[in-house]
């Protein structure tokens, strides 16, 4: 059992005793707070280690393209916290790399064409539900309707991006981080469909 599991139980328990939640929400009020402390964690070291890569504005761009959306759409999770925070971490100076060589040799429409494309995937895919946290049929048709909501907004924030911070590439990270968010989704899907 690893250190923030058994953590994250002991700090449910607290609650539960604490502020009399239900105990039949128990492992729901875990899988919350593991997922809380593994985004701060990750988020933590995107930002500081995507610096070494982009500038702070850049990074930041990326996060709220990559954040906004995945925690909407869902997407690949790795089997434990550890390996996520890494996953998390490498996938996004990868990202950060790619847009920065690809703007350095005047290839950024690459980037332009695969969000644009993934954009349109995603809002003509289905969403699916991921095992370790089950949503019932309702519940994943507000996330999947949340979550086409969240793309648009961010489509309105790269076209301001564009607009008045087009010298910073900024828009190109936002949009990096919806093709990174777009594609952990269809890898989950893929995999669900296949085990189906």
């Amino acid at each position: 059992m690893s250190l923030l599991l058994s953590c994250c139980e002991r700090l449910t328990d607290f609650f539960i005793s604490q502020c009399g939640l239900p105990e039949t929400r128990r492992s729901w009020y875990i899988y919350a707070l593991q997922t809380r402390i593994s985004m701060f964690l990750s988020t933590a070291g995107m930002m500081l280690l995507g610096c070494l890569v982009a500038t702070p504005y850049q990074v930041i761009c990326f996060l709220v393209g990559i954040l906004s959306l995945r925690r909407r759409l869902g997407g690949y999770h790795a089997k434990t916290p550890l390996r996520c925070l890494f996953l998390s971490i490498g996938v996004s100076i990868l990202c950060l790399s790619i847009v920065k060589n690809l703007v350095q040799y005047s290839l950024s429409i690459l980037i332009w064409i695969l969000f644009i494309s993934l954009s349109f995937a995603v809002f003509n895919s289905s969403p699916y539900s991921h095992p370790n946290c089950p949503l019932t049929p309702d519940e994943l048709a507000v996330s999947w309707t949340k979550a086409k909501h969240i793309l648009i907004w961010n489509l309105f924030l790269i076209l301001l991006l564009q607009i008045f911070f087009a010298h910073s590439n900024c828009a190109l990270y936002c949009e990096m981080g919806i093709i990174a968010a777009a594609i952990s989704f269809f890898v989950s899907k893929f995999k669900e469909v296949k085990l189906s």
